[in-house]
C-alpha cells in the first residue's frame, strides 16, 4: 500500500501513536504496528453489531486515498464483503457501467466535491437505468451543512461524517439496509479489548461457519483472544458443528485465550462428547459468569 507523508501522519494520528514522519528510526514495522492498531479499533468500535454473511452483496468504494480505502475495505470484510475499488472519478464511472452494485460508497472529495457530486448523480442515473435497488453512501470529513444537503439533494441515501464513530455508523447502516432480524446469523458484542461474545441465532449453514471463523480470526489478529458463544437460541446441532467448535478452540488456545460455550443445550453437549471435546471446551451458565471466570483466571483488566 503506497501512502504519502500526509497520509502517514494521519495514520499515526488515527492509531493514537506519537510516531510522526521525520522522527528518527521510522521503519516499516512502525507502519505495520499503526495499521494493526487501527484495525484493532475498527474491530472493537461497537458494543453490539448484528452480522450475517453478505458475500453476495456487491459494493463499490470510490475514494482517492489509500488509507481510507484500507479502512473501508477492512470494515466491509467484517461482514463478508470484498469490495470493488475505484481510485478516481473516471474509474468509478467506468465501474458503475460494468456492474450493478448493491451499494456505492463515495468519498465526496475525489479530489473535489464537484467530482463526488457528479458520482452521486451518475450512481442515481445507473439505478434508474437498471431498475436495481441500490444504496448510495457518502463519506467525508466536512461538516459543511450546505454541501451535505447537496449530497441528499443529488440522491445520496446516507451521509457519514468521518468522526471517531464513522465505522459504527457505516456497519449499522449496511446491516439495517441489507438484513432483517430473521436473517441475522449472529450478534457480536465487544466486552473489552480481550473478550468478544457472540449471540448465535443460526449455526447450521456453511456460510455462517465461514463468516464467524473469519470474524474470530480478525479479532484475534487485533488482540481479542477470548471468545464466548451464547447458544441459548440453538436447538438443532450435530457432530459436524462440534468440529467447527474445535477449530475455534484451537485458534483461541494458540493465542493464549479461552473459548467458552454459554448456555449449551443437552444436544450440543452430547455432540461435543461424541467429538471427544467434553471437558476440553468449558461451559458457562451466562455471559457474566464466563467473563468473571476469564478475568479471574487470566488477570485480564476490564
Amino acid at each position: 500500500m503506497e501512502i504519502n507523508t500526509e497520509q502517514l501522519n494521519k495514520l499515526f494520528e488515527l492509531a493514537s501513536m506519537n510516531q510522526k514522519i521525520g522522527a528518527e528510526g521510522l521503519t516499516s514495522g512502525d507502519i505495520s504496528e499503526a495499521l494493526i492498531e487501527i484495525e484493532r479499533k475498527i474491530y472493537s468500535f461497537a458494543s453490539e453489531i448484528r452480522i450475517d454473511s453478505l458475500e453476495d452483496k456487491k459494493i463499490l468504494i470510490a475514494d482517492d486515498l489509500e488509507l481510507s480505502i484500507y479502512q473501508l475495505s477492512t470494515v466491509l470484510k467484517r461482514i463478508g464483503i470484498i469490495p470493488r475499488v475505484a481510485r478516481h472519478k473516471e474509474e468509478a464511472l467506468s465501474e458503475l457501467h460494468k456492474a450493478q452494485f448493491d451499494c456505492v460508497i463515495i468519498d465526496l472529495f475525489i479530489p473535489d466535491s464537484s467530482d463526488g457530486l457528479e458520482l452521486i448523480k451518475a450512481a442515481v442515473k445507473r439505478i434508474e437505468e437498471t431498475g436495481v435497488s441500490s444504496k448510495i453512501v457518502v463519506i467525508s470529513g466536512t461538516d459543511d451543512s450546505e454541501l451535505i444537503d447537496k449530497c441528499y439533494e443529488y440522491g445520496a441515501d446516507f451521509y457519514i461524517q468521518k468522526d471517531k464513530d464513522w465505522h459504527t455508523k457505516l456497519l449499522k447502516y449496511l446491516s439495517s439496509s441489507f438484513q432483517s432480524d430473521k436473517n441475522i446469523a449472529y450478534t457480536r458484542y465487544v466486552i473489552n479489548n480481550n473478550i468478544v461474545a457472540y449471540s448465535i441465532n443460526r449455526f447450521n449453514e456453511a456460510k455462517v461457519f465461514d463468516s464467524i471463523i473469519k470474524n474470530i480470526n480478525s479479532s484475534v489478529y487485533t488482540g481479542i483472544k477470548h471468545v464466548l458463544f451464547d447458544l441459548k437460541k440453538i436447538t438443532n446441532f450435530d457432530i459436524d458443528n462440534a468440529y467447527v467448535f474445535a477449530e475455534i478452540y484451537k485458534t483461541c488456545a494458540e493465542n493464549g485465550g479461552k473459548f467458552v460455550l454459554v448456555n449449551p443445550s443437552a444436544e450440543i453437549k452430547e455432540a461435543l462428547t461424541s467429538a471427544f471435546l467434553e471437558g476440553i471446551i468449558p461451559y458457562a451458565t451466562s455471559i457474566e459468569n464466563a467473563v468473571s471466570t476469564i478475568l479471574a483466571d487470566n488477570n485480564v483488566t476490564q
